[in-house]
């Protein structure tokens, strides 16, 4: 299909026609819908074969009106069936019409008698235009839409309709399955726990609007998936065999199965058998533990991530081998492994980065995915500590973009508002690429920095903040991230490091023993230019006692009083960047602190806390906007210390004694703090002789 007034945007040079669709191009297209057919298949349990047949409608057809000036090949060409009477009509890019399989070329809406009718029809139309800054004929690229079966009773199908510049297989799956969701509604229950269904992902919700009315979801359509083909894997095999052969509509057909484990032995009609599997249909069990069918539907079979059909190429992963017990060759059999396709163990390793874009902190960091197609190779290596989740990405090769989607929550892509989603970008300066958040929430307090190294290799390190600013929350070990990674080369070509729009699940483990703490620790704070100095010695001067605060025998002094007026503090600050240096004694529970002007009441759960000596003088800590970033077992000696707290650069420094004992990150680097000061309490009998402050307004 042409569009022809694209071709005379020059009436004086029309551009050349494009040649004809190919048989080649024609096979490729039926192989689409051949993948289409199989992952739909596989996924229903091989229950539902979606035999798809074609008729071609292989006149040269117009897109639009015709010319004034159109001549030639151009001149007299019939007009396309789909045409909408608009360039492109949204979401399928054109209109519905109703095949009459006795006379394709024929535009219908009404409906046809066929002694078997059919279920449902697509109707894919490959039309092109001229596009001359390119000077070449490109497709038109679609979403696609979907009408039902509620039309069957007139003898009208189910109608899909889409162009053909996208990705075949995925929207014959995508739209397709939407006629299969209502072939549900009419044939099953049609209740919350009887259907087929609905292929796009909303958790169940009910929320009020500003205006007083309520936005509902009532029925989940998000469980713990990811996107596209994931999602429709995920549903398809919610459904039992009993519920998919309710369906009123197609035929029901037996084939053979001789050792019956579900899977057929070797029918050419059907998308899949265990020939083209390579199992034996004489053993269920072909790898000696799970059944065939439980085995082929370890892998989803969605093909690449999505891109135009035009630009697809294999991609060799780790499929599943029906003649080995151990798919990935990982040391664990299929039927014990969590992940037995991929090789990777599922941890999120303890681990403090910079996000300085450096990949040498990584080194020691195992794989949490790879990839390796098309000239692109891709590594992914992840950890965490008690302030960020890191990511690591090294890429390599004429990779051009990537798409990752991480949750949280480990519930699912879309069941949480906290994923995050973004891109990461080549840049072909020096910085080697650029990450834009592409989730609804823009994925706040997410930090990055790239580089590109002396190899051509690009790293892109990636922090997402516990607490502060973030979405994300969790305390110690056992939290679960899931991540999808699709990426695409510099001509499109689509590759995926797990299965397309999987999630891979890992967990955070929590760390053992003492970490080495990290360089860049501050210097004990001296006396000095910017230094602000006082001795309680001198009365209070101009810090500010909370209830229990006294002076006596020449140091500020805690006794008693009510915990949420204990504070002793210096205010009128404006810092990001500080220092806060004292000389004192405690029987336990020294308490630091930060605040922002937006707390009302400092304590020590909010904002900037370090404590020595807590629980008992047993633990010393530091807590960033709730929670801890950073910790060891230590306590408060007799007699008279010196302690710190520093802030610089997102990093969180305790200093006892003039020593480094205690590191972290802080969430929200950001943050301004207009308060420094002390909490005094928990029998600790705070003495605070002398303080030294330091801040510095841009020191983030």
């Amino acid at each position: 299909v042409w569009n022809v007034a694209s071709a005379y945007a020059d009436p004086a040079n029309p551009a050349p026609p494009p040649p004809r669709m190919t048989a080649s191009d024609l096979a490729r297209i039926r192989e689409e819908y051949a993948v289409s057919a199989r992952f739909l298949f596989i996924n229903s349990g091989m229950r539902v074969w979606y035999d798809y047949t074609f008729f071609v409608d292989d006149r040269i057809q117009r897109w639009g009106p015709e010319p004034d000036a159109a001549s030639g090949p151009y001149k007299g060409l019939p007009p396309c069936r789909s045409y909408a009477g608009q360039d492109f009509s949204g979401p399928g890019g054109g209109d519905f019409t109703i095949l009459d399989t006795k006379d394709v070329a024929r535009t219908n809406k009404e409906p046809i008698y066929e002694p078997f009718p059919f279920v449902g029809q697509i109707e894919q139309a490959f039309t092109r235009r001229w596009v001359p800054a390119r000077k070449t004929w490109e497709f038109y690229g679609s979403g696609g839409g979907t009408y039902g079966i509620d039309e069957w009773d007139r003898g009208i199908p189910g109608r899909s309709q889409y162009l053909g510049g996208s990705d075949t297989a995925w929207l014959a799956t995508h739209e397709f399955h939407h006629q299969i969701e209502s072939l549900g509604a009419f044939s099953l229950a049609n209740r919350e726990d009887d259907r087929v269904i609905f292929d796009h992902f909303f958790p169940r919700k009910r929320e009020k609007r500003a205006d007083g009315t309520w936005d509902e979801w009532v029925w989940s359509t998000s469980w713990k998936h990811g996107e596209h083909w994931d999602g429709i894997a995920y549903f398809d095999k919610m459904l039992t065999p009993v519920q998919w052969l309710r369906l009123h509509f197609g035929e029901t057909i037996t084939v053979a199965d001789a050792d019956e484990d579900g899977v057929p032995d070797n029918d050419p009609r059907l998308p899949f058998d265990e020939k083209r599997f390579g199992s034996d249909p004489k053993k269920a069990r072909t790898d000696g533990a799970m059944t065939d069918r439980s085995k082929a539907q370890l892998s989803t079979w969605a093909p690449t991530p999505l891109t135009d059909t035009w630009k697809k190429a294999p991609q060799p992963r780790i499929m599943p081998n029906p003649r080995k017990a151990d798919s990935d060759g990982d040391g664990l059999p299929d039927h014990l492994d969590p992940y037995p396709l991929y090789p990777w163990q599922p941890f999120i390793w303890p681990l403090t980065a910079e996000v300085d874009g450096s990949a040498a902190e990584w080194a020691d960091v195992p794989l949490s995915g790879s990839v390796k197609a098309q000239g692109v190779t891709a590594e992914f290596r992840q950890g965490h500590d008690e302030a960020f989740y890191y990511a690591c990405f090294t890429l390599r090769g004429p990779w051009q973009r990537v798409w990752v989607g991480l949750d949280g929550e480990g519930e699912g892509y879309y069941t949480t508002s906290s994923t995050y989603a973004f891109t990461i970008q080549k840049a072909e300066d020096g910085s080697g690429a650029v990450v834009r958040p592409g989730s609804a929430n823009q994925c706040p307090g997410m930090v990055w920095k790239a580089s590109r190294s002396a190899d051509g290799s690009v790293i892109v390190e990636v922090g997402i903040p516990n607490r502060g600013d973030g979405l994300w929350f969790w305390q110690g070990g056992g939290r679960e991230v899931g991540a999808s990674i699709s990426i695409w080369t510099t001509d499109g070509k689509p590759m995926s490091v797990y299965e397309p729009y999987a999630l891979f699940y890992c967990r955070m483990l929590e760390r053992h023993g003492r970490a080495e703490l990290p360089p860049g620790a501050p210097r004990e704070l001296e006396a000095g230019p910017g230094v602000v100095e006082h001795s309680f010695a001198e009365g209070m001067g101009a810090w500010q006692p909370g209830e229990g605060w006294t002076i006596t025998n020449g140091a500020a002094r805690y006794g008693e009083g009510a915990e949420d007026r204990n504070q002793l503090l210096i205010g009128g600050l404006n810092a990001r960047a500080f220092d806060l240096w004292v000389e004192f004694e405690a029987a336990n529970d020294l308490h630091l602190g930060a605040w922002r002007a937006e707390t009302e009441t400092p304590n020590n759960v909010n904002d900037d806390v370090a404590f020595l000596g807590g629980f008992g003088n047993a633990r010393s800590a530091i807590r960033a906007f709730g929670a801890e970033a950073g910790a060891e077992e230590s306590g408060i000696g007799s007699g008279r210390h010196t302690a710190q707290l520093s802030r610089r650069n997102g990093h969180l420094w305790v200093l006892y004694d003039g020593k480094p004992i205690i590191h972290g990150r802080d969430p929200n680097p950001q943050a301004v703090v207009t308060r420094l000061g002390f909490l005094g309490g928990w029998g600790g009998a705070q003495a605070i002789y002398r303080v030294r402050y330091r801040v510095e307004k841009d020191g983030a």
